[in-house]
């Protein structure tokens, strides 16, 4: 009798320590992996550098620049405007955490030249996870405080988004406009030689396709004599038709090869622009 007692609570202890791995083991998988005791991280949300953005009222903003200075709690950024014929907006500029969405900022222009603007953002913190700066277009027949919240939404134009993940880190020292005139004429250069290394790639395609054409036309030519009377005139309305697409392909490229003769221009004039501004 005894023996069977000391084998019934030695399983009865056995089961009890499998039963306290077990809940460990439930426990570890649903409050490690369930999001509402850990919560998970927000995704970045940051607005792309240098990507044309088309606004509703036919203006194409492009972002060329954002930076934080975690010693000076600001941040600059570096935008253009490019503005449709006709269009009398006055733009303002605010910005707001996302933490505070309701709660706006008024922005420091420390630049504007040429539809080219450089914003200010001050006492910003370091963990201020993300922000958003929104551009406003306005009548110069109304100011901004006159506006009624409604009013304001209605005249929102875009917003512009970073996030302290993966935003540019910086020293603002310099803040005179010539420094700001010389980073954005680099940035003209830069995209200016994209362009032009685009233009010559399909300057030179071009060419290899005409001489696609040419070999092919003459190697339809040299069958001709072999060929029966109605293959003939078959073939020859194909040597007819490559000479009507050679004759668009080359006028496509004289069209090509003037716009690289107009970037190579521009792109010297930007060099030159960019030296004396150096000096």
């Amino acid at each position: 009798m005894r023996r069977q007692t000391r084998k019934r609570l030695t399983q009865n202890v056995s089961r009890f320590y499998l039963g306290i791995g077990i809940f460990f083991v439930i426990g570890f998988l649903f409050f490690g992996t369930s999001s509402f005791f850990f919560a998970e991280e927000s995704p970045v949300n940051e607005t792309p550098i240098n990507e044309t953005i088309r606004l509703s009222n036919g203006e194409i903003v492009t972002l060329h620049a954002w930076s934080h200075d975690t010693e000076n709690r600001t941040m600059r950024v570096r935008l253009s405007l490019d503005e449709v014929p006709g269009n009398t907006n006055n733009h303002v500029f605010r910005y707001v955490y996302k933490a505070r969405p309701d709660s706006e900022n008024e922005v420091s222009l420390l630049y504007e030249r040429n539809d080219q603007y450089v914003l200010e953002l001050e006492d910003i913190p370091n963990d201020f996870d993300q922000l958003a700066v929104r551009i406003y277009g306005l009548d110069e027949s109304h100011s901004f405080d006159e506006l009624t919240p409604e009013e304001q939404e209605d005249r929102l134009l875009t917003s512009l988004y970073a996030d302290r993940r993966t935003i540019e880190q910086a020293n603002h020292i310099s803040s005179d406009e010539t420094t700001f005139t010389r980073l954005f004429v680099k940035d003209e250069l830069t995209e200016t030689e994209q362009q032009l290394e685009k233009a010559q790639q399909s300057v030179e395609a071009q060419r290899q396709q005409i001489k696609r054409h040419d070999r092919d036309k003459e190697e339809l030519k040299g069958e001709l004599p072999y060929l029966s009377l109605d293959e003939q005139v078959e073939q020859e309305n194909e040597i007819f038709d490559l000479s009507r697409k050679r004759d668009e392909l080359t006028l496509e490229l004289e069209k090509l090869e003037q716009s690289v003769e107009a970037l190579e221009e521009k792109h010297e004039k930007l060099r030159v622009r960019l030296r004396e501004l150096s000096i």
